[in-house]
């Protein structure tokens, strides 16, 4: 995921909060955790999205699973929706609004039950999140934001969207399509449990075409683009997951894989789908190696959706191994010197976490002074150190530590450890003291 500006890792954010308030949310996080006493395990969404008001209208229906600990009240965090209504069993359920989210109130039956249902009505403004223009709609990794979540961005669950459109838009959403819906409703399901934060959905007035008529993989969607433009923006995308595909040892985990190009400078991956902004894919037309954004996005089919970090503190092997995934296409396809030209580059990145004396392990898991510098580090120093790591065990036995891996923990949530442990079983070099001094 890469988000704002061409180069995002440019930006740089917020201050650092302080002790107090870093306690607080401690304090809330703790409390949340001691409430949330069921897992969501599927959510079946029926979404309507308002563009003349920038609104997105929603019914969910979770369903949710017992944990061992009992709790008469479960916590949906998202508290930017406005929640009008929730329902088990045809039964109103109590609603309350706190800071965190929304808390509903279970009866002493309900909250002993080994499974339930719940109806949560909802609306949803454009924000973080949640994008409308005029003519299309599309959400960007804050999940939370535009439908009803019980955890975190990192919990797993299978889902469903139904989309009631206006005639004429097409949209694409996480999971494969259903071919059975009609004009207005288009019907997307993902069974696979996926974390959270990779759902999503876009739908608009778009051209839509595949790559050619003999490979259904690949499907692209734009706004304002003929189809010939947008084959020809798109015209890496077959050989790219040719090569994330041998790669990682793992077949594409979806029948289909669509590209979005919006206006804008969007960059962002969803399960089975990517998010593409104009300023970022334009520039391939002068210059075909500036195909980073298809490539980085692609790769997160594998690292980062297929296999995500367990935590948010190993948030390098979602990202690290990704813009590592693109430097080692370029140099497949564009040569030796593209493959170092964007390691130069993510060693520049790096440079800022030590300029600002943060230059931290990579699965340390504290807070960083800004997202910049948060990125130097995950991002970039992740991507340098697969670099290293590439060059201690030598090619063949890294490419079958990395495909070992992908295959070991494919549906999965990892740490670092798992990727020590895969890449140790690929050679007969201790890697312990590379893995110490760069990640632990």
């Amino acid at each position: 995921m890469r988000i704002c500006s061409k180069r995002f890792d440019d930006m740089n954010t917020s201050a650092q909060m302080t002790r107090t308030a870093q306690l607080a949310l401690l304090v809330l996080a703790c409390q949340m955790s001691a409430a949330h006493a069921f897992t969501a395990t599927h959510y079946e969404l029926d979404l309507r999205p308002d563009f003349e008001a920038k609104v997105l209208h929603g019914r969910a229906h979770i369903k949710l699973k017992a944990d061992t600990n009992v709790s008469r009240v479960f916590e949906l965090t998202s508290p930017t929706l406005e929640i009008t209504g929730a329902q088990l069993n045809g039964r109103e359920l109590a609603v309350e609004k706190s800071n965190t989210g929304w808390r509903i109130a279970l009866t002493e039956a309900q909250a002993t039950a080994a499974n339930l249902d719940v109806h949560v009505v909802y609306r949803a403004k454009a924000a973080d999140g949640l994008v409308f223009g005029a003519k299309h709609v599309y959400t960007a990794f804050h999940t939370c934001q535009w439908m009803p979540c019980v955890g975190d961005d990192l919990s797993r669950a299978s889902v469903a969207m139904n989309l009631e459109l206006p005639q004429g838009h097409r949209s694409v959403a996480s999971g494969e399509p259903d071919a059975a819906t009609g004009k207005r409703t288009q019907r997307w399901s993902q069974t696979l449990p996926y974390p959270l934060y990779t759902f999503g959905f876009s739908a608009g007035v778009f051209n839509e075409v595949a790559a050619t008529p003999s490979d259904p993989r690949l499907r692209y969607l734009g706004v304002s683009d003929d189809d010939a433009a947008l084959r020809a923006k798109f015209k890496e995308s077959a050989q790219v997951l040719d090569f994330f595909e041998a790669k990682a040892g793992v077949p594409m985990p979806h029948s289909t894989y669509t590209q979005v190009l919006l206006p804008g400078s969007a960059a962002q991956e969803a399960s089975s789908f990517s998010l593409i902004g104009k300023r970022m894919l334009d520039p391939i037309l002068e210059d075909p190696q500036e195909d980073w954004v298809i490539a980085h996005e692609m790769a997160h089919l594998w690292w980062g959706n297929l296999i995500t970090c367990a935590t948010w503190s190993e948030f390098w092997l979602n990202e690290g191994i990704t813009v590592f995934m693109t430097a080692a296409w370029k140099q497949h396809r564009w040569g030796e010197a593209a493959y170092q030209h964007e390691l130069g580059l993510a060693r520049q990145r790096w440079q800022r976490a030590k300029d600002a004396n943060f230059d931290k392990p990579l699965s340390w898991p504290g807070d960083y002074p800004s997202l910049g510098v948060r990125r130097a580090n995950q991002y970039n120093k992740g991507a340098v150190f697969m670099s290293v790591l590439r060059i201690e065990m030598g090619e063949e036995a890294f490419w079958n530590g990395l495909r070992r891996y992908t295959i070991a923990n494919a549906g999965r949530g990892v740490t670092s450890r798992d990727l020590q442990s895969a890449m140790q079983a690929s050679t007969e070099r201790d890697l312990k003291g590379l893995f110490d001094a760069w990640v632990h």
